[in-house]
Parts: structure tokens; sequence; C-alpha cells
């Protein structure tokens, strides 16, 4: 009598691990590139939120676009801006944004990424909610153009 075996030989084995491995390993890679991309249009998102604050507080206070006074100083902080930056770290965040410069007449806010492995640009936003983007992440990297 003969007797069946119904077991799967290591060869088949190694061959399901492999294409599992292979498949795992190309959702991680996109897993990987989505994240990049909602890190990026969080800053985007960010900058044009900040800019949005100049160019209210600028159509009511006469094409001014930061406070002259310490009064008014309230509104970059409701902007979430002061004289500081700040960073925004999490799932979607990992850019400091930090002011190139704000004055009366115009604001120059940059989005500059903390680790680029997580982000494939930096970003800066001007006068007139223009959003601009560099051609890297690199920290030093001011190169700004439109896109």
């Amino acid at each position: 009598m003969k007797i069946r075996n119904f077991g799967f030989t290591l060869t088949e084995i190694m061959v399901v691990v492999f294409v599992i491995s292979l498949l795992l390993s190309m959702v991680g890679l996109e897993v990987i590139r989505l994240r990049r991309i909602a890190n990026e249009m969080n800053a985007q998102a960010n900058l044009k939120s900040i800019a949005t604050s100049f160019e209210v507080y600028a159509a009511s206070h006469d094409s001014v676009y930061a406070p002259t006074d310490e009064d008014d100083l309230q509104f970059l902080v409701e902007a979430k801006y002061a004289n500081i930056d700040f960073i925004s770290q999490g799932p979607t965040g990992n850019f400091r944004f930090l002011a190139g410069s704000i004055s009366p007449q115009g604001y120059d806010i940059r989005a500059i990424a903390v680790n680029p492995l997580l982000a494939e640009h930096n970003y800066q936003i001007v006068t007139g909610a223009k959003l601009l983007r560099s051609d890297s992440s690199a920290s030093g990297d001011t190169n700004f153009k439109d896109f």
C-alpha cells in the first residue's frame, strides 16, 4: 500500500515566503511615499493658513501686513507665528516654519523639512499668498521657484 504525503516541500514554502516578502516591501515603499506626500501637503496647508492670516490682517488694516505697534502683536500669536519658529510634528509634520521676513510691506515664511527622508521639497509663501517650492529638502536649499 502506498502512503501519500500531503505536506509542502521546503522549496515551495521558500517561494511563498519570498513572494509575500516582496509584496510587503512594495507596500512599505508605497506607504513611505504616501507619508512624504502627506507631510508636504500639510506644510503647504500650514503656510496657506499663515498667509491667509496675513492677508486678512492686511485687508482690514489698509494693506499693512504686519503690526507696527506692540498692541497688535497678538495677531502674530493667533496666526501661530511669533518671533520664534515652530515645528509641526506628528504623522503629517516634521517641517520647521521660519520667518524670512515679516514687515508692514509684506511677509516671507518658509517651511523647511526637519527630516529629508519625510519630505522631498522645502516650501515658501510670500506676500500675496504665492506658494513657492525648492528643488530639494536640504536645510540650506533656499532656491525657491514656482511649481
